[in-house]
């Protein structure tokens, strides 16, 4: 349409073409009126001027209406009259919670999109989606038409705690823009979004080609707008982590808690005040100081004088982004450590049997004495583990049992899935070949070593091995660095089976013997703990049992396979809580208590011999309360935490998006919406505005040009004051 403005030439060419000819003739009495002719002629030459430009103003104006060009109001671009199939998307990171003034970025980018609605006309189509980590990222699927109930869905939207991943969303946009029947062939895609760094570079090389090309495919279908809400500031801190430094929490005992916290920003932050709570009481408070760019680490102790489920947070001084200012830990603290003992060898002497060492050593004397082990030991035979009910039990030591039939294993296995833990002591009544089929498996199995030939000799013995704890590191032997007393280095050990782990195993070596052997096997196997001792936990194979070392090492090594017990409990926010539960556990009544108050009820499934609880609404930081019913008659508290590497506020700039994500693509960049709906949606034209404003300017040139054919100053006097205004205007804009 814009070649209709061509036709403005039309006025001129007509005029050059009427223009009036004459021939020169020498007259005398005309020489006395050549001044006042001359005069005249320039007065009518300019007049035919002015009403040839306004004729050809008349014709490029009114190609322009029909042409309807783009209006650019507050930032963004509209065209006129034609519908438009406009596809909004809202970042919904927990990084848009970054309070700027008194609004949150993101709801500075749900009233931009509600700005956009608002100006769009009659005839357009919506669609709405949503960059976060939670489905739906689609809030709006069908084209709607309707303005009201985009505003109210854009309203309804709640900023999540979780990041987002912004590949998906594009791949939805294109599905979108790929609806033909029933929608606008105009299409335009609105990003609203604070363009941090982390949420929208892509993690590879693979990552990146496929978004670059996504993004092509879209600026070929569509006028991308990126509306950038993050350039206010970049400055953050946040509570990176929180976590205890022992492997099990008991009653009685200090615990040590080490909380991190880092500086994202480029300003040294002095003095932020820190503190501990327990059971949202107030323990302890530090002032830190924070380095840009780095991270501090500070120490609190606790000891929990009462058994049960315990919450633990620490908060940051607030700043503008406070969701990451609060981490929590859920420490389940249990009275009493019930352990099963099963005896594979037994035997009429004192302290013969394969489990009277590990008895005493879980249980020193009788509770009534006083005793402060945490550890309540039950032993019975080989032939008694089908008749048990494991599941009243935290972990179950395997001494010397010479056979695991299919159905043992089955019910150990279960107990492993259900967060128990199995300690494998072995000895001389073990059948390696029955141990190998049953319960390793080649490697699919609950036995995470192959067991080979014995070595040594304990009824004859030629020679002793020495325990060689290497670098301390692992949990049960790191109390003994630096100790040479409790005697661990002097251990004899006559007889032990060689164990081979599997490739790429994800078990360690907890301790070894001076031949390089492991010794004690440790690591995580279907959700519970296992552990494997080479040799026996008696004094059968060696001195091991009489030795100050013992006890120390079977308390650590029970605490550890009782640690699955209560679970994982700390988990990302987007995450399913999970929990395996016994199977009488089929039919309970669970409901969840949400960080804000709310309460949800939630379902399990059953699978075989073990029920399972899932959560997957885990959408807000914080503790979740899940209360189970009978026959469980239970509650266990559950910490979800915030991502952090959304903490870091660091954007990408308009050439960073050309660069980086948009290469070759033409979209366009605006960072100042907020001051112009602010400051100036009372002069906002709607829709459509600038084609009418030029149709009525036509019809306001075509009075003007009768009035100045008629009469020239009549004309002339009326297109002077629209003019001064003009004039006046663009003076007081300077």
């Amino acid at each position: 349409m814009l070649w209709g403005a061509a036709l403005g030439a039309a006025p001129i060419i007509i005029h050059l073409l009427n223009k009036r000819k004459f021939r020169e003739s020498e007259w005398a009495a005309m020489r006395f009126l050549i001044q006042a002719v001359q005069k005249k002629s320039r007065r009518i030459r300019l007049e035919q001027l002015l009403l040839m430009a306004i004729r050809a103003l008349i014709m490029i104006l009114l190609a322009l209406a029909l042409a309807e060009p783009h209006f650019r109001s507050l930032g963004l671009t509209f065209p006129a009259d034609a519908p438009t199939h406009r596809i909004v998307v809202i970042d919904s990171t927990f990084s848009m919670g970054f309070q700027q003034g008194n609004q949150s970025r993101f709801h500075q980018a749900q009233e931009v999109a509600r700005q956009i609605i608002d100006q769009s006309g009659q005839g357009d189509a919506f669609n709405l989606l949503r960059i976060a980590e939670a489905a739906p990222q689609v809030i709006v699927a069908t084209p709607s038409f309707r303005k009201e109930d985009l505003v109210e869905e854009i309203s309804m939207l709640e900023l999540p705690h979780g990041r987002g991943d912004v590949a998906p969303i594009l791949e939805s946009i294109k599905e979108l823009l790929e609806e033909k029947s029933g929608v606008p062939e105009r299409k335009e895609v609105y990003f609203i979004s604070d363009f941090q760094s982390a949420g929208w570079l892509p993690r590879s090389n693979s990552q990146m080609t496929e978004f670059r090309n996504l993004m092509k495919q879209l600026g070929q279908d569509a006028q991308l707008v990126m509306i950038d809400l993050g350039k206010q500031s970049q400055e953050n801190t946040a509570v990176t982590s929180l976590r205890t430094l022992q492997s099990h929490v008991a009653m009685g005992r200090p615990v040590q808690f080490e909380a991190t916290v880092q500086n994202f920003g480029r300003i040294p932050q002095d003095s932020r005040l820190l503190e501990f709570l327990v059971d949202n009481k107030l323990q302890a408070t530090r002032r830190v100081n924070l380095v840009p760019g780095t991270a501090a680490s500070e120490i609190f102790t606790h000891t929990f004088s009462a058994g049960g489920e315990h919450r633990v947070e620490v908060r940051l001084q607030g700043d503008a982004l406070d969701v990451d200012n609060r981490r929590w830990l859920s420490v389940p603290v249990r009275e009493r450590l019930n352990v099963l003992c099963v005896n594979g060898s037994r035997s009429g002497r004192e302290m013969g049997n394969a489990t009277d060492f590990l008895a005493l050593a879980l249980q020193p004397s009788e509770p009534s004495t006083g005793s402060t082990s945490p550890f309540s030991p039950r032993v019975i035979g080989s032939g008694d583990l089908v008749g048990q009910d494991l599941q009243d039990y935290d972990c179950i030591f395997m001494c010397n049992v010479a056979l695991v039939t299919p159905a043992e294993a089955k019910l150990l296995e279960s107990f492993l899935k259900s967060g128990g833990g199995v300690v494998w002591s072995l000895g001389d009544r073990v059948d390696v070949e029955n141990y190998n089929a049953t319960l390793y498996r080649d490697g699919k199995g609950i036995l995470p070593v192959k067991i080979g030939p014995r070595r040594g000799d304990a009824a004859e013995p030629s020679e002793a091995f020495y325990f060689d704890p290497g670098d301390y590191t692992h949990p049960i032997v790191a109390d003994f660095q630096g100790n040479p007393q409790a005697g661990l280095g002097n251990t004899l050990t006559y007889e032990y089976y060689q164990l081979t782990l599997p490739p790429r195993s994800p078990f360690r070596v907890a301790l070894r013997f001076d031949t390089g052997d492991p010794a004690i096997i440790d690591g995580t196997i279907d959700g519970g703990r296992a552990l494997v001792v080479a040799t026996s936990l008696d004094d059968s194979w060696g001195n091991w049992a009489l030795w100050p070392s013992y006890l120390p090492m079977i308390r650590e090594m029970a605490q550890l396979a009782c640690s699955g017990r209560t679970g994982q409990r700390d988990f990302s926010v987007g995450q399913s809580i999970e929990r395996v539960l016994p199977a009488r556990a089929f039919d309970v009544d669970i409901t969840v208590v949400r960080p804000g108050g709310g309460t949800t009820p939630a379902r399990i499934t059953q699978s075989e011999s073990i029920s399972e609880f899932q959560f997957a609404d885990t959408q807000t930081s914080g503790i979740y309360e899940v209360n189970f019913g009978p026959p469980l008659s239970d509650t266990e508290l559950f910490a979800v935490n915030v991502d952090t590497a959304e903490s870091n506020l660091t954007s990408l700039s308009r050439d960073e998006l050309a660069a980086e994500l948009l290469p070759g693509i033409d979209f366009d960049y605006q960072t100042d919406v907020i001051q112009n709906i602010t400051n100036e949606t009372g002069t906002v034209a709607e829709r459509g505005g600038l084609s009418r404003g030029l149709l009525y300017a036509v019809l306001f040139l075509v009075f003007v040009e009768l009035l100045m054919a008629w009469q020239f100053r009549y004309g002339l006097w009326l297109l002077f004051p629209p003019l001064a205004v003009i004039a006046a205007y663009k003076y007081w804009r300077g």
